[in-house]
């Protein structure tokens, strides 16, 4: 299972991410970038897990990326 910070990243770099917004919580933008995660996308379900498996594939590509620096 991915750390809170590695769920952050991964969001912040996946092109599929879809925010689900709490409509209970009002929200600026700045507080919305802070809080970007797997979580709140709608592609992470209740299990914890990607339903479109993107989490491990997009955490390699930093990992390489990384790498080459």
């Amino acid at each position: 299972m991915a750390s809170k910070e590695q769920l952050r990243k991964v969001a912040m770099y996946c092109n599929e991410y879809r925010p689900v917004f709490d409509t209970s919580f009002s929200s600026s933008t700045s507080h919305f970038e802070e809080t970007k995660s797997c979580k709140n996308c709608e592609h992470f379900t209740e299990s914890g897990f990607c339903d479109i498996n993107l989490v491990d594939k997009i955490l390699s590509s930093l990992s390489m990326e990384l790498g080459k620096k």
